[in-house]
């Protein structure tokens, strides 16, 4: 659609009366199985590059696959929207979806639907193949595959943003807001970092620079989010059922806010911008914002902790020998 380009007036003229919400263009319909496809074949071929290896490759392909499905199946339970699995080479997996009220007690599910179960497995595992003089899948160890698995999901229940542990402390204890959730993400990236260079993955040194564009943004939004409560703008609503005097003042808001509109006249008088289709989708994100619920009671938060620290302390407790790194030393 071309945009219109004439000087209107405000709304107290009825002869020039503001303009109507700009109508967005078609969205693009996700195909998430696609997606999936596409970051699968990505994953496979940069993992068999650095493992050369498809025996093991498989492995840890399965072993990733059974934890995102617990991620997948508690996000479909919770009744998120646009629910997908994307591979990321050389890192993982991750599962992501919408919904509008996000809710402590439902997060710690889903995010340790993740850990726990490959966690459990791999104990289970390791004592059968104990109890059995060991045994191998092709060439490779039984016990291989059970120490993967524990260690895999262990070092995902460690608290550092945004392993699922991360995630869970900053939602839960921290509420993802204020200044200590900030100092805890920003020592999140520093931990990561540093671990990064002392294992030379150089390449992977991107991962914290766009976690810390993600969470820039996603902090200037809260931000936004604020400023339209505190001029009473209603934001529950769609994009289609927004007024045009509500889309005309979100819009003054948004350029207010947003250094690269800067140089975009909010109106009085009003007129449609030649980037007007980013502009309203700046506008239509600003609407239905996300609400954390804090329904995680203090007996709730202590319980998850003595069960989150017994989870990370099982292996000990069982007093699992760990010869992981021994046999990917050879």
């Amino acid at each position: 659609m071309q945009p219109e380009t004439n000087n209107i007036a405000g709304p107290g003229n009825t002869a020039n009366p503001m303009p109507p919400r700009f109508p967005l263009s078609e969205p693009v319909v996700s195909n998430s199985l696609a997606n999936a496809l596409k970051s699968l074949v990505l994953y496979v071929g940069f993992g068999y590059l650095l493992l050369r290896r498809w025996d093991l490759l498989l492995v840890i392909f399965g072993i990733l696959l059974l934890h995102e499905a617990g991620h997948f199946i508690a996000m479909k339970y919770y009744r998120y929207a646009d629910v997908q699995v994307l591979f990321l080479p050389f890192i993982g997996a991750l599962v992501k979806g919408s919904k509008n009220e996000i809710s402590q007690r439902q997060s710690i599910f889903i995010l340790l639907a993740g850990p726990i179960p490959g966690l459990l497995l791999g104990i289970a595992v390791y004592f059968f193949d104990i109890g059995n003089n060991g045994l191998k899948i092709g060439d490779i160890p039984l016990q291989l595959i059970a120490q993967l698995l524990i260690w895999a999901n262990l070092l995902n229940l460690l608290p550092v943003y945004p392993l699922d542990g991360g995630q869970l402390f900053n939602r839960v204890y921290l509420e993802e807001e204020g200044l200590l959730s900030d100092i805890y993400f920003y020592l999140s990236m520093i931990v990561i970092t540093v671990t990064l260079v002392l294992l030379k993955f150089y390449i992977l040194l991107i991962v914290p620079v766009l976690l810390i564009y993600r969470y820039i943004k996603n902090r200037s939004l809260t931000k936004l989010d604020r400023e339209l409560e505190h001029a009473g703008i209603d934001v529950y609503t769609s994009y289609d059922e927004l007024s045009d005097e509500d889309y005309w003042r979100i819009r003054a808001i948004i350029i207010q806010q947003t250094p690269a509109f800067q140089t975009i006249h909010p109106g009085p008088p009003y007129q449609y911008h030649s980037n007007e289709n980013k502009i309203a989708s700046e506008v239509e994100a600003a609407l239905s914002p996300r609400l954390l619920l804090l329904d995680a009671s203090i007996p709730t938060k202590m319980m998850l902790a003595l069960l989150w620290g017994l989870a990370i302390a099982l292996p000990w407790i069982l007093n699992i020998d760990f010869t992981l790194f021994q046999y990917l030393a050879r």
